[in-house]
């Protein structure tokens, strides 16, 4: 038998450790149901695996104290060597670029250095002639809050090849004509974005747009790869942007037509993953940053976008806004979408005003729309059915186990104390019916029928169970619990004194 030799050992025992590691997260992956969630909602859009995407998701249960931030990558960020992306791969992340420049505005605003009615004709060369709106003695000039929320009267796109430069970009100001008044109807444009971005640059005295999103926002939010103009770093971690062509080839995009000087503060943004949800958390309001009071300024609801329709849809300063879903009942998220040739992106979260649980998801792929691929229908409805996920099915408000022992019955205890005012809590069990486990929920009704709140709707082990509700936004009344898991159902009431 050969002697001991300790560094032998020692070599024997690390690469054991890292086996262990990469075994344990295997095991890991393969009964993590939140993945498994995930990775069922992007198969779901996306029969073509190869697509490039990353997700970012991030959920804050304020009651039972969970924080959950997850990142996810599907497909290739490189068709030739076939590369995966991962959390510093860097994406074109196009229009959301328009909410770094809604942020700039946010902080000149926040410090006093604009207001949101100045005009933008004072902020740009004397020698420029804005566009106004004349109609008569009605003559109205273009403001910047009019800019950041899509009411300007300027059209999207000016008629151009590629690269925009400023010069050119003024020239067409000089001379084009609002489409319509400002303040009178939302009209989504770039151009308005772009002469927003301009104004609050040279207003400040700095030489680009990137420079106020590196001194306002990046630098204190820690996103060192959020950038316009990329290091040499950034350039080797890109990912390939690529559309298919008319014969359903992917090919790559063509690349000239993400270069427009003028046009930066609208879409030039590049940023990774990892990047692009620590902003997410920011605009969550989950970062302890001195620059929180900026994300209620860009948020607020300041001009419907949709006025005289039955569902209500907002517009922020970049950001837009609906009920999820379009659901009465559900909390208002916030999004905004990018594309740029061969990239698409989408951000969204909300906060439960009942409970006050966030939820949010960022979305960056380096496949971009063409007439056979609607890649941005692709994210969105992915985004949507994540958010969806988070909300309604992932939810758990205060559930945790009571004791170790697996019970006979189904049972809905009737909760205690009750009447209760605010908090009360209401114990279940679940038996062992089958070797799976199956979908369980506990819903809260009012006595109309209509859904108040979920307490759980996600996969729970035979056991007995408590969870917590509190009704503090509610009025008093009768409400109704009702557990169900599979085809057992059953419902008890409980009164809410105040």
């Amino acid at each position: 038998m050969p002697g001991f030799n300790l560094n032998s050992f020692m070599k024997i025992i690390s690469r054991a450790a890292i086996l262990l590691i990469i075994c344990t997260g295997s095991l890991f992956a393969q009964g993590d149901p939140f993945k498994n969630a995930i990775d069922s909602l992007f198969r779901v859009h996306y029969s073509d695996t190869t697509v490039g995407v990353s997700i970012g998701v991030v959920y804050k249960n304020p009651v039972t104290n969970e924080y959950l931030r997850r990142l996810f990558y599907y497909g290739e960020k490189d068709r030739v060597t076939h590369q995966p992306p991962d959390s510093n791969t860097v994406y074109q992340i196009g229009s959301v670029t328009k909410t770094f420049t809604a942020m700039v505005m946010a902080y000149m605003l926040h410090y006093n250095m604009i207001n949101r009615q100045d005009l933008i004709r004072d902020f740009l060369p004397d020698t420029l002639r804005v566009p106004y709106w004349v109609n008569g003695t009605d003559t109205t000039a273009i403001n910047l809050v009019e800019l950041v929320t899509h009411f300007s009267g300027l059209i999207d796109e000016p008629p151009a090849s590629y690269p925009y430069t400023l010069d050119r970009m003024f020239r067409y100001l000089d001379t084009c004509h609002l489409v319509t008044k400002p303040d009178s109807v939302w009209t989504y444009s770039n151009l308005g974005f772009a002469t927003l971005a301009t104004g609050l640059t040279m207003h400040s005295g700095r030489d680009s747009i990137e420079q106020l999103f590196q001194q306002f926002i990046t630098d204190s939010l820690g996103m060192p790869d959020t950038r316009i103009t990329r290091n040499l770093s950034m350039i080797l971690r890109s990912a390939k942007g690529y559309v298919r062509n008319n014969s359903n080839v992917w090919i790559l995009a063509d690349s000239n037509k993400s270069t427009w000087p003028a046009f930066n503060g609208a879409g030039a943004i590049r940023s990774t993953i990892k990047d692009m949800t620590r902003y997410l958390e920011f605009q969550m309001k989950l970062l302890n940053s001195n620059l929180n009071p900026l994300a209620d300024t860009m948020h607020k609801h300041i001009k419907r976008i949709n006025p005289g329709q039955p569902t209500q849809k907002w517009q922020g300063m970049a950001w837009a806004s609906n009920r999820l879903n379009f659901q009465l009942n559900n909390p208002w998220i916030q999004f905004k979408d990018g594309g740029t040739p061969g990239y698409n992106s989408f951000i969204t979260f909300y906060t439960d005003s009942l409970t006050g649980i966030k939820g949010g998801v960022v979305i960056l792929s380096n496949s971009g729309n063409s007439n056979n691929f609607n890649n941005p229908a692709y994210i969105e409805a992915l985004s949507m059915n994540v958010l969806n996920y988070l909300h309604s099915q992932y939810n758990s408000i205060g559930i945790e186990p009571v004791g170790t022992e697996v019970p006979m019955n189904f049972e809905l205890a009737q909760n205690f104390p009750n009447p209760f005012n605010p908090v009360t809590i209401i114990e279940f069990s679940i038996p062992k019916v089958s070797s799976s486990t199956q979908l369980t929920s506990l819903k809260i009704y009012d006595i109309s029928g209509r859904e108040i709140a979920v307490l759980v709707n996600r996969e729970l082990a035979p056991g007995k169970y408590s969870a917590n509700f509190e009704a503090k936004n509610l009025p008093s009344g009768i409400y109704i619990y009702k557990l169900q898991y599979g085809e057992f159902t059953a419902s008890r009431k409980m009164i809410l004194v105040k």
